[in-house]
């Protein structure tokens, strides 16, 4: 626990940790609030499918040239300007609504257009944070942004509804934009030094500018692997998003409150998994602990498939929840580790728009699978999946041979 203690008293982490929880909070008020508004005012289900899909699929295409601008314009004034954009974007909505001028299409442009400038504030957080922290505290600061992540999952819709319910889709909206100003302000008291790309050798700045970031990824076998093992985790997770609600409904009888309650569940054992990941991580080769922690979510999902009572199904996610929530701790640490601060953005950006489109490929595809086999099958089947993933990582033995230090926890 000292590394967690170091972070609390480091003034720069706490606020930078402070004001991107706003604006992720501020992510799952959109959600709720943009959700809720298309369907008030078109009565539509289609078209609140459609202005919720815009956004990943703004995000994904967006996400490599924002790595790429990250890395060659300077980062404060590119990341001020963009969540500034994305404030004035999502306040306009309610603005546009109350001077009855709102179309959907032009719904759709606003939506689209905040969507693909966000993954500079996502990109934009990982890059700095190696440049906040040491590098002995980089794990345990990934572990507090789980954390945060957990906690926002866990809270952030509870919030954004009880908000849409005293001040409406609009009015959500606004403190959306609210949040948006939050985390500028924490922007702006962040030093500027610690936005710099950290090229204080010019001879290796100038190498890897010339770098491209596909190449860059072919000459890092690791980083390579971990990007496509966290692509294939996205998909092999997938299937249970479509699946979990026909589970409830056809095999639990049950409603939208017990699905709501799984979830939960799910989202406490994440939150469990990762106050335990800095006191019991274990002190195993990355190798084994990637592939311990996709076989562990594997299993306990499988599972979930076999279950006739909601019961059940709570206490197998609150244990996949506890197991799948180091992942992306040991993933982002490693990421940000292997990646010279000089190209962080590009790099990054570059899995991240790769990565992003495991989800809606896994939800696809087990939308489909469960329309002929059932929701049971489906989720039995994407955990199986998941298993055979996490041994094909114990199995590339030479790939992670080129890691600097083998050991994880360092």
């Amino acid at each position: 626990m000292n590394g967690y203690r170091r972070l609390i008293s480091n003034r720069i982490f706490i606020l930078y940790w402070g004001g991107s929880t706003f604006v992720q909070l501020a992510l799952q008020f959109v959600t709720i609030a943009l959700a809720w508004f298309v369907l008030q005012t078109t009565g539509s289900p289609m078209r609140v499918a459609y202005v919720l899909a815009v956004i990943p699929i703004a995000r994904m295409f967006t996400s490599p040239f924002i790595g790429y601008l990250i890395d060659r314009l300077p980062r404060r004034a590119l990341m001020i300007l963009d969540n500034t954009s994305q404030m004035i974007l999502y306040a306009s909505i309610p603005m546009l609504e109350w001077r009855h001028v709102l179309t959907f299409p032009l719904l759709l442009a606003v939506v689209g257009a905040a969507a693909a400038l966000s993954p500079l504030s996502m990109i934009g957080r990982g890059v700095l944070l190696p440049n906040i922290v040491s590098e002995h505290d980089l794990e345990p600061a990934n572990g507090l942004i789980q954390l945060r992540s957990s906690m926002v999952y866990l809270m952030g819709p509870a919030l954004g509804g009880m908000l849409v319910a005293f001040l409406g889709a609009p009015g959500t909206l606004l403190v959306t934009a609210g949040c948006y100003a939050v985390y500028i302000a924490s922007l702006l008291t962040i030093p500027v030094r610690t936005y710099d790309t950290g090229s204080g050798d010019p001879l290796a700045a100038q190498t890897h500018s010339r770098l491209k970031p596909w190449h860059f990824l072919r000459h890092n076998p690791v980083l390579l692997i971990l990007g496509v093992v966290t692509l294939f985790f996205n998909i092999t997770y997938g299937p249970l998003e479509p699946a979990l609600p026909i589970l409830v409904s056809r095999v639990f009888h049950a409603g939208a409150s017990t699905l709501g309650l799984i979830w939960s569940s799910f989202a406490v054992g994440a939150l469990g998994g990762t106050l335990m990941w800095e006191r019991v991580r274990p002190r195993w080769s990355l190798r084994f602990v990637v592939a311990g922690i996709i076989m562990s979510w594997g299993l306990f999902s499988a599972l979930v498939g076999l279950t006739q009572h909601p019961w059940q199904a709570m206490a197998l996610l609150f244990c996949g929840g506890f197991t799948y929530a180091p992942y992306n701790i040991v993933a982002t640490t490693w990421q940000q580790r292997l990646i010279p601060n000089s190209m962080r953005g590009t790099v990054l950006g570059t899995i991240q728009s790769v990565t992003s489109a495991g989800l809606p490929i896994g939800q696809l595809l087990g939308g489909m699978v469960v329309s002929v086999v059932g929701a049971q099958t489906t989720i039995a089947m994407g955990g199986a999946a998941t298993v055979v993933l996490g041994l094909s990582v114990v199995s590339l033995r030479a790939s992670w041979a080129h890691l600097p230090r083998e050991n994880s926890s360092c």
